[in-house]
């Protein structure tokens, strides 16, 4: 990997880690609304798969690490309550909706790889998170999903609508 890559996937890092900082909104359940699924979609996007799946991958390790960056959390805490699904999701979906975004430059696909990835993946995961922790069926706790799914879809047009504005310029390809 050359210093151009490893750079970018650092500023990935640090671009989700501070929009993840902003203040959540905490509806009915265990989740909380925050904008972290906007920054891991929209940096994954721009910096394609390897890049994009690391870069989320990192931001975790610092949360891991004691960073509060999960919703004012950091530790381990996260990783063993109700988000652990979601978290394990991010890095796998940043990879795949990358992915998506080397293969295409046009909303209508890049927005369908969000859609599946961005919401589907890491609301399976999640679900199956809720179901290990909160001792939930599976109906029930994926029945916790449906209060995101609006404000999911929103986050995925602005981070496709960012990504199809920025891919063409190609400030961020490997030289």
């Amino acid at each position: 990997m050359k210093t151009r890559d490893l750079t970018f996937i650092a500023l990935g890092a640090a671009i989700i880690a501070a929009i993840s900082s902003l203040p959540q909104i905490q509806l009915v359940g265990a989740v909380p609304i925050t904008l972290q699924m906007l920054a891991i979609m929209t940096v994954s996007a721009i910096l394609g798969g390897k890049r994009g799946g690391l870069a989320v991958l990192i931001f975790l390790l610092l949360a891991a690490a004691g960073l509060p960056v999960l919703g004012g959390k950091g530790g381990l805490a996260p990783f063993v309550g109700p988000t652990v699904g979601y978290l394990i999701a991010f890095p796998i979906a940043g990879f795949f909706i990358g992915l998506v975004a080397e293969k295409t430059r046009r909303f209508v696909p890049l927005f369908i790889g969000m859609i599946v990835f961005g919401l589907g993946l890491v609301y399976l995961l999640g679900t199956f998170g809720l179901m290990a922790v909160l001792d939930l069926s599976f109906k029930d706790a994926f029945a916790i999903n449906y209060p995101f799914v609006l404000w999911d879809t929103i986050k995925a047009v602005i981070a496709t609508t960012i990504a199809v504005r920025l891919l063409p310029l190609r400030l961020f390809r490997t030289a």
